[in-house]
């Protein structure tokens, strides 16, 4: 058996992973198969894809990749994050902490040897490039982990949402009182029901993200993490989950908007390959006296 690791630019170790397929490392049809089925239970998949779509002979700069670290190290000059002179930023941060996120449907679904060989791959991103973890000093609050559940979203919801919404000042610019009254979300929730999402901690939403569509084209309206949680890969993992819903209910393309002085967010969403629309005006138009236009 052969126990070299090979180290990608975020930190997997492929030769671990049950998808890599590159020589010497090549796996059977049975064995490819079965690793779709492993990533449609633990949720990285929303159905079991085909053999050559589950198959993976290493990271590339032309591959997709939510977070662009092929191609971010590409442009640096570099092999693997942890040479960048910034690291680790918060792009890599997030990488990190959504794929944690995952971790507990893994000790769910998998078997004792499967778990290790995933945990091998995936779970020790942070010591494969470093020999340490990156969050390890206590007093800094964006070093800080909590654990959280994520649900879909109920009217039920609507009073913590609100106030979670209230709680930051580019939501609050975002909320008008026709919509996002309570009559408006219920009214929302019933259209899509199934594209709504919130992160619960210890009975408390510390996250919420809304997306609908009209059977074309999705938009996300009002995501949203308690300032306290940020910086956790909760934002990460709400998108990562609403796209799936959407990609499961036939949506190719999803859009969203965001304040210009909004930095933080408006690179959030360029991290998550949101790309900014520039030979568009986007117009709108109130048919409700309550809800004004706009700048």
């Amino acid at each position: 058996m052969i126990e070299e690791k090979i180290i990608a630019a975020c930190g997997n170790d492929c030769a671990a992973c049950p998808r890599y397929t590159a020589y010497p490392y090549e796996k059977t049809d049975e064995e490819l198969h079965h690793t779709a089925e492993l990533w449609m239970k633990i949720g990285y998949r929303d159905h079991i894809v085909t053999n050559e779509e589950i198959s993976c002979t290493g990271c590339k700069p032309e591959n997709w990749c939510r977070y662009r670290v092929i191609k971010c190290c590409e442009e640096h000059g570099i092999k693997t994050c942890s040479a960048c002179c910034e690291y680790p930023c918060d792009n890599i941060k997030e990488c990190f902490s959504v794929t944690k996120s995952f971790e507990p449907m893994c000790r769910k679904v998998c078997t004792d040897d499967e778990y290790k060989r995933m945990e091998k791959a995936f779970f020790e991103k942070e010591k494969n490039l470093t020999g340490k973890t990156v969050r390890s000093d206590p007093t800094r609050k964006e070093d800080l982990r909590i654990d959280y559940s994520i649900r879909k979203v109920t009217i039920d919801d609507y009073d913590a949402i609100y106030e979670l919404w209230r709680s930051t000042e580019h939501s609050r610019r975002a909320l008008n009182p026709v919509d996002d009254s309570r009559e408006g979300i219920a009214r929302y929730l019933k259209r899509n029901p199934d594209t709504c999402f919130a992160a619960v901690n210890d009975g408390k939403i510390i996250g919420v993200i809304l997306t609908g569509h009209d059977g074309r084209r999705a938009i996300v309206h009002h995501l949203c993490v308690h300032p306290d949680c940020r910086c956790m890969g909760i934002a990460g993992h709400l998108v990562f989950l609403a796209e799936k819903a959407l990609r499961k209910e036939g949506i190719q393309k999803v859009f969203g908007l965001v304040f210009k002085d909004n930095e933080t967010a408006n690179a959030f969403w360029e991290q998550q390959g949101y790309s900014l629309r520039t030979n568009l005006n986007y117009r709108n138009k109130s048919l409700n006296e309550q809800i004004p236009a706009g700048e």
